[in-house]
């Protein structure tokens, strides 16, 4: 462990608990001047104040002492929502760190499947018009060899070929999927607050779209709200294609379809019935008139926050890093001493993001040094 105090880990720790300079202060028994100092590199917190820290933000001790190699972080792409304040963006920031932090250790153990994607070089001019995005989605399904079937674990699909998927929450804050590119892998983040497989997937569905197209982007807080919102679109339009094949989804699909019918096709699609309708009406299935009718059925019927099957198809959970933490158990590496001196966090945030029975992590147990390969055997009927 390094012996240097780095304030920048401070203000993560901070950020990732939502605190403000000043609140910190009060429940640290210091000013707000003085955490500013602390921050800024002008003033060392001493011991007691370092203990204040540790239990109040409820990291480890070694976490303010961390001096982290430099790596790529792209931009993290956030939904639109004016429910989501910065104070919750910077806390989601600051956990996409730490599922990265819990990856690079995981890696030393365990051989992850690798990043499988296609090559887009035939996208290469950026201008991600209709034709290309549908084209996209068609590439991706043949380079996963998934057809024009439906995806029943989208979540299982992602980590089959490299991709890191975790969930987290924020107590009673509302959630938003976000992805963030990285120079070791991508991750794609899930909010668990809307208890919806149909949900998910087109959460999950539209992350996996800009990290395919919009890797160039740098920082969306400098786009416009045109270019902003044309971004969304596009991811959007992504996620619609490629779960809802056109050719697959127009054959069982016509212009008289009733919503309970749509009900009945989110079964074998797992996809809700609002972004059937939407893709319905994009393809020229149904009418505008038509589309105009059967959402203002989804609104009678009280359809828009919670939809028939909801409460029945089973939720996909990511399970990569689960299983690689189960595995470590199983050959008896301590992964609590991996946890505290390793990754850094407390036991109970790593159980959160790799969602792991609580207190699994807490207990010490023997080390022993292993080298896992070969852990994740993945069969092509589990997508």
């Amino acid at each position: 462990m390094q012996t240097q105090f780095n304030p920048k880990k401070l203000t993560s720790a901070r950020l990732a608990r939502g605190l403000t300079i000043k609140e910190l202060g009060e429940a640290i028994g210091v000013s707000k001047q003085a955490v500013s100092q602390y921050e800024l590199g002008q003033a060392v917190p001493k011991a007691e104040t370092m203990m204040a820290l540790v239990n109040t933000l409820d990291f480890p001790k070694g976490y303010f002492f961390e001096y982290e190699e430099d790596q790529y972080v792209g931009n993290t792409f956030f939904r639109a929502s004016t429910t989501i304040t910065k104070r919750v963006r910077e806390m989601q920031k600051e956990r996409a760190s730490w599922v990265s932090k819990v990856y690079k250790v995981l890696n030393q153990y365990v051989e992850f499947p690798r990043l499988n994607l296609p090559d887009l070089t035939m996208f290469s001019d950026g201008d991600w018009d209709n034709e290309k995005i549908e084209d996209l989605a068609i590439v991706l399904r043949n380079h996963w060899q998934l057809g024009d079937r439906p995806i029943n674990n989208l979540v299982s699909v992602l980590e089959n070929n490299g991709i890191i998927v975790a969930s987290i929450e924020l107590g009673e804050v509302k959630v938003d999927a976000f992805c963030q590119p990285r120079s070791e892998r991508s991750f794609i983040i899930l909010g668990e607050d809307k208890k919806s497989a149909a949900r998910r997937h087109f959460d999950a569905a539209h992350e996996l779209g800009h990290l395919l197209m919009h890797i160039d982007v740098d920082n969306q807080d400098s786009l416009t709200k045109e270019e902003f919102k044309k971004m969304e679109a596009q991811a959007n339009q992504f996620a619609s294609a490629f779960l809802l094949p056109e050719e697959a989804f127009t054959s069982m699909v016509s212009s008289d379809t009733t919503l309970d019918g749509y009900a009945e096709l989110k079964k074998y699609w797992r996809v809700s019935i609002g972004a059937m309708i939407h893709r319905a009406k994009d393809l020229g299935i149904i009418s505008l008139s038509r589309y105009t009718s059967l959402q203002k059925q989804i609104s009678m019927r009280k359809m828009r926050q919670r939809e028939p099957l909801d409460d029945v198809l089973p939720i996909p959970h990511p399970s990569m890093l689960k299983k690689a933490f189960e595995a470590l158990i199983q050959s008896n590496i301590d992964v609590h001493e991996l946890v505290h001196k390793q990754v850094l966090l407390s036991s109970q945030d790593v159980e959160m993001l790799c969602s792991l029975q609580p207190n699994l992590l807490s207990h010490k147990r023997q080390s022993t040094i292993i080298k896992l390969r070969n852990l994740f055997e993945y069969e092509q009927d589990s997508v």
